[in-house]
Order: C-alpha cells, then structure tokens, then sequence
C-alpha cells in the first residue's frame, strides 16, 4: 500500500487511503438502494463493520448521512443534497450566462468574465477574452481575493451576513495597489454601501492599469450565486464608456438572474 500510495504522489495523485474509504461507503448508495444496513455497507464496500461504524457515525454527526431510528437503515443526508443542488446551480449558470458574455465582448469589446463564490475566494467559471490585443490578464479557475475587483465585494455585499463576516475576519488582507482596501472596518463599509446596487464599478484596485464593472446573479431565491463582470485597460477607459457599461451590466445581470428564477425588482437588501 505504501508502495502505490508514493507511486500516485510521484505522478502528482494525491491518494488518502480514510478518504477512500469514505468515498467506498459513499458510493454504496444508489437509486435502486437508497437506504442500507450497517451490513449492506459492509458488505458492498469491503470495509469491515467497525470501520464502516466509524465513519458512517462520522457522516452522520456532518449530516453527509441519516439513519433512521427505528429502521436503523442509512440513507444520504441533507448536506449531500445541499452540495449536488450547489453543482447543479453552477452548471446550469454556465451554461445560461455563457451567450451573454459573448455578446457583452462583441459589445465592449473588452473581456467578460463569469465570477461564483468559494469560501477561500471567488472562482472564474467561465470567461470570453477580448478581441484586442493589449487586454486584461483572465484566466480560466483562477481565484479571486475578496478585497480587490469588482465581482469579489459585490458578491461579499450580498452573501448572508454570518458568512460574510467569517470571510472579513478570518485572515489579513494583500495590498495590490495603492487603491486595495486591507482594514477590515473600511472593506465592511464599502460592501455595506455596494448592497442594494444592481451594479458595481472599480478602477485599479487590483490592477493599477484595469478597470472592471459587474452585476449580481441571483437565484430564484434571491441569494446571490454569481457576478458576470466586464473588465478592460484603464487608458481605453471614458465616462461615456463607463456608463454605457454599467447599463450593459446592469441588464445582462438582471437577464441572467430572470432565467434562474429570480423575480424582477426583489434586489436583497438589508445587513
């Protein structure tokens, strides 16, 4: 087991073997059986019922798993459900959100980016590169800091108060610019002020020399899920220009938001 385990490191897998088991026991479950006995899960994933007790109990505690007092049969939890509902919202915004970034670059002419929250920062899903050839830097995965650009405090303007509290004071703040903001107090000021906007605009805040301007996303119940973003060099910037695009912006956020169910004017507010 040694022996493999180092054999998928040195080929740059990762493989624990606690997590495997977890993943076996996991994928016992299916639509023909969705509840299973401590001997079932056993049974199906070759993990001897002590082990199978142990993490069964474990999944219970996170809510991955629920066993019925009386039947004392296990089936998926809620918090398995909470995350395939998180997969599915994400797909079907790419797959919703991807013609209006192609015509927000046909447009502009600038790069459109697709932004959704992840605790450690947001992530770019899905982007379409500007035609021109001097253009931002974007990149297909990459993560965002939470207190530079513009699709990264609009989305900390409108996630849930406890939430976004744990990401203003879970780590200190990179400066990028003479513009980032890295106290605390001021970053909760200036999303506290962005929310209840359909819109936000930033000029060389993470980038001296880029501007970029977004607009939320939000789902058929009103939670934020994502920022579409446009963004482009500062110097091919104008005050036409910018408010063109925050009316580009503004639309295009609303249409996403329309087809994912969320109803028109119920723009969250509040703390």
């Amino acid at each position: 087991m040694a022996k493999r385990v180092k054999e998928r490191v040195e080929r740059g897998v990762y493989w624990l073997e606690g997590v495997g088991r977890v993943m076996r026991i996991l994928d016992c479950f299916t639509d023909g059986n969705p509840e299973l006995r401590l001997t079932d899960l056993s049974e199906r994933s070759g993990i001897t019922k002590t082990q199978v007790l142990r993490i069964a109990s474990t999944l219970e505690t996170g809510g991955y798993l629920h066993r019925d007092p009386e039947s004392r049969r296990y089936r998926l939890g809620m918090r398995l459900f909470q995350l395939g509902t998180a997969v599915h919202n994400s797909m079907n915004l790419r797959r919703i959100a991807h013609p209006y970034l192609q015509r927000l670059v046909e447009t502009t002419q600038e790069t459109a980016r697709l932004i959704v929250p992840h605790p450690s920062g947001p992530v770019c899903i899905d982007l379409v590169e500007s035609p021109k050839g001097i253009r931002v830097f974007a990149q297909l995965g990459a993560k965002m800091p939470w207190n530079a650009g513009t699709s990264p405090k609009l989305i900390l303007a409108y996630l849930p108060e406890e939430e976004r509290e744990r990401i203003l004071t879970r780590h200190p703040f990179k400066r990028y610019t003479a513009r980032t903001i890295v106290s605390v107090e001021k970053l909760r000021r200036e999303v506290l002020s962005i929310r209840g906007q359909d819109f936000y605009f930033c000029d060389g805040d993470l980038d001296e020399d880029a501007f970029g301007v977004s607009a939320p996303i939000f789902d058929h119940a009103d939670r934020i899920i994502g920022a579409i973003n446009v963004s482009g060099p500062s110097s091919r910037l104008s005050k036409a220009e910018v408010d063109r695009f925050i009316q580009l912006m503004r639309s295009a956020g609303a249409e996403i938001s329309r087809e994912l169910g969320h109803r028109a004017g119920a723009l969250p507010r509040g703390p």
